[in-house]
């Protein structure tokens, strides 16, 4: 498996607001594949994720961020101590309403939050939510941005590429991204929602995000 997605989701966050000088807060940083190509962009770059496990691989492979155990819901930082929030991938993973609360909390009069989000009608999307669907995880972090006294700045839909060898190694690759047992009813609906491209060699799929800029009013 082969993808973009990492480096389109940077290019998108350096496009949207520059760091130089700024402190970061990456929200959802999993083992630090995006806060790795963010590394020397700014002052001063935390990343926290829920995970332990992904963090401590984080820390042994990644220099130059500050990685830290931590849930957005409830981060462990003085307020209005950040220029800058970027949720990468991570506002549906948990309560919205106060993840959003809480970065606002923290994040400076003059600063910005930076959300990227996928779109439940992506190609990569609708397959991968064969696997796990997350699509209404996804619309209720859009109502709680919706209901929260942020000021949308500024929005844009982007799209980055995944790129399998083939069919089983699309199935095998789903599995292992969700650290999944194979599931053999599964990686059939998969091949059939491919349709066509299920017997091209490599399948390409289109990854659909949503990058939102937003300030406090």
């Amino acid at each position: 498996m082969k993808t973009d997605y990492d480096q389109k989701i940077v290019e998108k966050i350096l496009q949207f607001v520059p760091l130089e000088e700024k402190r970061v807060l990456e929200i959802g940083c999993g083992n630090g594949r995006i806060t790795s190509l963010l590394v020397g962009k700014a002052k001063k770059l935390i990343a926290i994720d829920p995970d332990a496990k992904s963090i401590i691989e984080a820390q042994e492979k990644i220099t130059g961020a500050d990685f830290q155990t931590g849930y957005g819901e409830n981060l462990e930082f003085p307020d209005r101590c950040f220029d800058t929030v970027i949720f990468t991938l991570s506002l549906h993973h948990q309560n919205g309403k106060t993840a959003i609360t809480e970065a606002c909390r923290v994040l400076k009069d003059n600063g910005c939050i930076l959300i990227i989000e996928p779109v439940n009608s992506g190609e990569v999307e609708q397959i991968f939510s064969l696997v796990r669907n997350e699509n209404q995880e996804t619309l209720d972090a859009q109502e709680a941005i919706k209901g929260s006294d942020l000021k949308l700045e500024y929005s844009e839909i982007f799209d980055a590429k995944w790129i399998f060898e083939n069919k089983e190694g699309l199935c095998g690759s789903l599995f292992d991204y969700y650290k999944m047992p194979f599931d053999n009813n599964i990686a059939a609906q998969i091949i059939k929602k491919l349709g066509a491209k299920a017997e091209k060699s490599p399948i390409i799929l289109i990854d659909t995000m949503l990058i939102q800029l937003l300030k406090k009013p």
